[in-house]
């Protein structure tokens, strides 16, 4: 699999970049697909506000997989 280390990055309105956690080690699911989780359980973890920026960036791909927090 190419890319299977990991990690988050997060940019809160009108601040920088920021990474929220270390390169972590991505298990492949299934095909083409991988997962990992930062949080204890995959539901735990820092609340951000409105509008926050969340990407998680895979090592050797180009792009990065984005979400903003509504």
């Amino acid at each position: 699999m190419r890319a299977d280390t990991a990690r988050w990055l997060f940019k809160k309105p009108g601040d920088t970049w920021k990474t929220g956690g270390v390169w972590k080690r991505a298990g492949r699911v299934g095909g083409t697909f991988a997962e990992t989780s930062w949080g204890r359980d995959g539901h735990t973890g820092p609340v951000y506000p409105r509008g926050t920026r969340i990407c998680v960036q895979f090592k050797g791909l180009p792009t990065m997989a984005c979400v903003s927090l509504k």
